[in-house]
């Protein structure tokens, strides 16, 4: 039995899963209770090989489909963008333009955080400026799509796909919670295993 959160009454638990387009077999999972708790998941069920995308930005590619998994991890290198997966990390499907949306609405936050370092809001405009210039077609960005499960996507004949290496795999986040438990003494595995 698992507990709800807010009432302790028991959880029902619903799970299944699905062939997607571009995903492949998703587990969805559905959380509730009589209380009214709710929570529901997709999880990305397929491991592929490892995959990173390159695009240039410019205006007239903004439409172009981007599909980034939870394992996905998005570069915008000219702008010092990294969007790494977390434990809470949400698949999304988007364009290129929806990605400079999400980083813009993110610096014009962290430009108001910083209103009182001069230094710190000079950086956050000039990204600014460059997203819009991007935007507007006098500039271009790279934006890189790695995925070390190969879930993620960039759908474009224009996007330069390649095979990770495993080395250069192993150093991405995947957004997964992962216990190593090989320090553990015989004696703390034993009690693990009793519980």
């Amino acid at each position: 039995m698992f507990a709800c959160p807010i009432c302790g009454r028991e959880l029902r638990i619903v799970m299944t899963t699905y062939d997607t387009p571009f995903f492949g077999k998703v587990l969805l999972t559905s959380i509730s209770c009589e209380c009214g708790f709710k929570h529901a998941d997709a999880i990305v069920a397929e491991v592929k090989e490892p995959v990173r995308f390159t695009i240039k930005i410019n205006k007239d590619n903004l439409f172009t489909k981007v599909i980034r998994s939870t394992s996905g991890t998005i570069r915008i290198p000219e702008i010092g963008v990294d969007i790494e997966p977390g434990p809470a990390s949400q698949a999304f499907i988007t364009n290129l333009e929806g990605i400079l949306a999400r980083v813009e609405d993110i610096v014009q936050m962290a430009k108001r955080w910083n209103a009182d370092d001069e230094e710190k809001v000079k950086i956050c405009d000039r990204i600014l400026k460059r997203i819009r210039d991007t935007i507007e077609g006098r500039d271009e960005l790279t934006l890189i799509l790695e995925d070390p499960l190969g879930n993620s996507l960039i759908l474009s004949d224009e996007a330069f796909r390649e095979r990770l290496k495993d080395e250069e795999a192993s150093k991405l986040k995947t957004g997964m919670t992962i216990m190593d438990i090989t320090g553990l003494s015989e004696r703390e595995l034993m009690e693990l295993d009793k519980s």
